[in-house]
């Protein structure tokens, strides 16, 4: 009774501190349908490239009809507090447009060369897909509370969610979601808790959440139980550290990163017949420095320390996808990529504890070898150097359970989806 108390409460307090968004949201979607155009218009709004896997079989699921009108827009990305305010705009740096112009695809760079920001109305958008959910991440104009008036507002998650209940309205903002139209769920357990907690205000938002598969999957189609790294010469490591630490956030899972960092580097030079690719989650480094956990000195002679070992590398690639292929094992604090390289089949090395993961994410994590100290990680990576792999039919059958018999075609469903709606 003490629940549906409180669950009435929140869903009230929730209407009341959303109320303007909630009927932004369906004024805008009446008005989307009352469109009789015969070719609807998709926008793509990036402002983090390393998060465009998420939606690129979708994008090419579209691109490929006829009766679409398909563009992505390319954001700059928010890398401090009142960078969108106090920057002129033509001048920030777009990593997402120098991404889709390093890659051949067309894209609109939002930011314009007289200071103002591309108007997305031009489009004429009938949907408007983002991968990130935090609207204090995006210029204003962008926020899915503006742009809902105008345009359904899909969200495709940029990631593989396996945190439980605890984390809920952190990954899925309520400021954020009451103004979509369909949220795609990479897995059922995030959909179901959605569906129990998350308030759905009218009948346009009844048939909000959606579980069709991780697109980010399709990609990995001709991978899965792959089993062992691409064409190495040296057995491969890729080291995950997360970005968090516990002084820094006591509600996220921590990272490892400075209690190992050392660790690797002289596993490194003891063990040349190996390679370690480290790859620092984007946020990492900007924290460490700007709340004084490490200095810039300290990062530099990190990044010095890895160029001299000669079998260290540190991946800033903005596709994180061809270090997870070329890997023999992960090593790795909690990160949504652990459920990418687990399909592979190869071995996963948790520097964590299930503590807080649902039940995906007890499945996978469950599935992995555990390491609270170094010396256990160098433990099963030298197992795993001499075949003893002992998971590996466990995990094997995990897969078997987990992924959709409809990988490869998980874009192509969520596209269909999205215009039907």
């Amino acid at each position: 009774m003490n629940e549906k108390i409180r669950r009435i409460g929140h869903y009230a307090k929730a209407y009341y501190s959303n109320r303007d968004s909630i009927n932004r949201y369906q004024r805008g979607v009446r008005s989307v349908n009352a469109r009789k155009s015969q070719t609807k218009t998709i926008v793509f709004l990036i402002n983090f490239p390393e998060s465009w896997n998420s939606v690129k079989s979708v994008y090419e699921e579209a691109v490929a009809q006829n009766d679409l009108n398909v563009f992505v827009v390319a954001v700059p990305r928010k890398v401090e507090e009142g960078q969108y305010e106090k920057s002129e705009i033509g001048g920030m740096q777009n990593a997402a447009h120098e991404f889709f112009c390093e890659n051949g695809i067309d894209s609109i760079k939002a930011n314009l060369e007289n200071n103002e920001w591309f108007d997305l109305k031009e489009l004429n958008p009938d949907y408007v897909i983002y991968t990130r959910p935090y609207n204090e991440f995006y210029p204003e104009p962008y926020q899915s509370a503006n742009t809902c008036i105008f345009a359904k507002c899909i969200y495709i998650p940029y990631a593989y969610g396996m945190l439980g209940s605890d984390a809920l309205f952190t990954v899925l903002p309520e400021n954020f979601i009451f103004t979509t139209r369909k949220v795609y769920f990479a897995n059922e357990s995030r959909m179901l808790e959605s569906k129990m907690k998350i308030p759905r205000y009218g009948r346009l938002a009844r048939d909000r959440f959606v579980h069709e598969g991780f697109p980010r999957f399709d990609l990995y189609a001709s991978s899965v139980n792959c089993l062992k790294g691409e064409s190495n010469k040296k057995f491969t490591i890729a080291w995950m550290p997360r970005w968090t630490t516990d002084n820094l956030n006591s509600k996220q899972k921590a990272s490892h990163f400075l209690a190992y960092y050392d660790e690797f580097l002289k596993y490194a030079e003891r063990q040349q017949n190996i390679e370690i690719i480290i790859r620092p989650h984007p946020n990492m480094f900007p924290t460490y420095l700007s709340n004084g956990v490490m200095t810039e000195d300290e990062i530099n002679n990190f990044y010095s320390r890895c160029e001299a070992a000669g079998n260290v590398r540190i991946d800033t690639c903005t596709n994180y996808m061809n270090t997870l292929l070329e890997a023999d094992v992960l090593v790795a604090d909690y990160t949504s990529l652990i459920a990418e390289f687990f399909i592979t089949g190869k071995p996963i090395i948790f520097c964590d504890s299930l503590d807080g993961l649902n039940e995906e994410g007890l499945m996978i994590c469950g599935a992995a070898y555990f390491a609270e100290e170094f010396c256990e990680i160098e433990k099963h990576i030298n197992n795993l150097m001499n075949g003893n792999d002992e998971k590996l039919s466990v995990r094997k059958g995990l897969i078997d359970e987990l992924l959709p018999n409809k990988i490869g075609q998980i874009g192509k469903n969520v596209l269909q989806s999205i215009i039907k709606c």
